[in-house]
């Protein structure tokens, strides 16, 4: 089923569906939009023939932008505005990126305020339906005037020139075009500016990475969850009323999902009952026992950190989807009030901010996550064993050697360590550029680049934790644990083994983290389970 975008309506789960699952793409077949997009090109080839100056069509660019020129030279222009923005350094992005980064830019540029020909609007959905996608690398962006170098690539590539992947590798653009029977365009006037001039790369990897932070907030409610099973915790702080109690809609969702984890677990005590196994102190002054009330704050206050992720999650989408059916370039067509605006769209502070904001959240779960797996691997809080080894006889020749999950748990702080590092701010971080023109600029693409590295190093902690978790069962005994818990663990067992004598992990970490990334359990559960989970919580009662 083919996507119909309109400018208007693009939404984070489309932009990953085409991108990852190569879904067609359509324009409206609107009559009035495709107007829109006809009138604003016929008003701009109008008013640039009276002669009178319009930014980076008749003018140069920048801070040249008081050099003026006969619109007869708007296509050289163009062709000179790709040319010299060919200074993309660092690694490419990848083809799932570039075709995110090519439909984002489709449909902010068919909105009806970058007066592109119809023509280079199909030109470019013909790339992305064939799957020819732009090679682009990823660093040479400050954010404003938007993505300027990173989308030269795209308009080089529709031109004919630079590279693209096709059918699984990096070829000359010439090359596949030749191959496939598809003629170049030759960009007319304004239209290199209107696709590189705005915020459709830091938009769209934003948009990706967005979808990539919920599902990592989801395996930190799974993981806590496992974790509450493994320590025998309680089952208080995970109820539904408990967090009404404090407004945020986030952990009333961290809360509801952990509780999932945990609700047929035979390991997680209820709280009732745990205040019947303590007993009333009667008259006695003074009574010491070896049950604690209350967990860890790691533990307990889990919904309260994990629920700032999720709350962070909503308001993060508006902001992205706002930007991916903006007009963002400059100038802006207004062929309704026929107005040429120079503006500042292509700035792309609300991204940067999305970044920084989400990086920050990551930060504060991988915080949480190093402290789960500290009670886990503790002898001293875990129940179990020093560093999760096997339970050993007294006579056992490896009595003493083993040392199981110490290192493991190093890395895990030392990723910990790294994602703290990526967690600051990178919008504060601006510097004047440009000659000056550009003396304020937004960082988006670099802040969206460091949450992509922090999402990377996310999945490589939690498959640590995991990797702790399942030994613990293993220790434990697997019939001991919830349903949820078991499936993951029987899944994830296919490809990993217990650890009866100290070994490398780290091949059995990269394949787990792979897991994580792609296992069906980890998307958002359905409503259903969600609301029969809710229903299964019980109030609280003091007995």
């Amino acid at each position: 089923m083919s996507l119909f975008i309109d400018g208007n309506s693009l939404t984070i789960e489309d932009v990953y569906q085409v991108s990852f699952n190569n879904q067609k793409v359509s324009l409206s077949s609107d009559a009035e939009f495709r107007k829109k997009i006809a009138e604003s090109r016929e008003f701009l080839e109008e008013y640039i023939k009276k002669g009178y100056p319009v930014y980076g069509v008749t003018t140069g660019f920048g801070d040249s932008c008081h050099n003026q020129i006969n619109y007869k030279k708007s296509e050289k222009l163009q062709r000179s505005l790709v040319n010299f923005h060919g200074i993309g350094v660092g690694n490419y992005f990848s083809k799932e990126v570039g075709r995110a980064v090519l439909l984002v830019r489709l449909n902010s540029n068919i909105r009806g305020y970058s007066a592109i020909r119809p023509v280079l609007a199909e030109k470019m959905l013909e790339f992305l339906n064939k799957d020819i996608i732009p090679v682009i690398p990823e660093i040479g962006s400050v954010g404003a005037s938007g993505d300027l170098t990173p989308l030269s690539y795209v308009a080089a590539c529709l031109m004919g020139e630079r590279k693209v992947y096709y059918n699984g590798k990096i070829a000359p653009t010439k090359d596949v075009l030749k191959e496939v029977g598809i003629e170049p365009i030759v960009l007319q006037a304004k239209e290199g500016l209107a696709i590189m001039n705005g915020t459709s790369v830091m938009t769209a990897v934003s948009a990706l990475n967005w979808r990539k932070v919920k599902r990592l907030s989801n395996i930190s409610d799974f993981l806590t969850g496992a974790t509450i099973e493994v320590i025998g915790g309680n089952d208080v702080p995970y109820r539904r009323k408990v967090s009404e109690i404090k407004n945020h809609i986030g952990q009333i969702e961290s809360s509801e999902k952990i509780y999932k984890v945990i609700s047929d677990s035979k390991r997680v005590q209820k709280y009732e009952a745990l205040l019947e196994k303590l007993g009333s102190i009667n008259s006695d002054g003074y009574k010491k026992t070896d049950v604690k009330i209350q967990d860890r704050y790691s533990l307990r206050c889990s919904p309260q950190i994990n629920g700032v992720v999720r709350d962070t999650l909503h308001f993060t989408k508006t902001w992205i989807e706002n930007e991916l059916n903006s007009s963002n370039d400059n100038p802006l067509i207004d062929n309704e009030n026929r107005i040429i605006y120079n503006s500042g769209n292509f700035y792309g502070g609300h991204i940067c901010a999305v970044n920084d904001y989400l990086r920050i959240a990551v930060a504060n779960i991988s915080d949480l996550c190093d402290k789960q797996v500290e009670l886990l691997c503790d002898g001293k809080f875990n129940n179990l064993t020093e560093n999760l080894t096997p339970y050993l006889s007294e006579v056992d020749e490896n009595k003493g050697t083993l040392h199981g999950f110490k290192a493991a748990q190093i890395t895990v702080s030392a990723l910990c360590s790294e994602i703290s590092y990526l967690s600051g701010a990178v919008s504060i971080h601006s510097r004047p550029t440009e000659s000056l023109n550009q003396d304020k600029v937004s960082l988006g693409t670099i802040s969206a680049r460091k949450l992509s590295e922090a999402i990377e190093l996310m999945y490589l902690q939690y498959s640590i934790h995991l990797l702790a978790v399942l030994q613990a069962v293993d220790l434990i005994g697997e019939e001991h644990f919830g349903s949820l818990t078991r499936k993951v663990f029987k899944d994830v067992r296919e490809f990993t083994r217990f650890v009866h004598e100290d070994r490398p992990l780290d091949d059995e970490a990269k394949m787990v983290s792979k897991y994580l990334q792609s296992a069906d359990l980890f998307n958002d559960l359905h409503k259903a389970e969600i609301e029969s989970s809710i229903l299964a919580q019980p109030d609280l009662q003091l007995v």
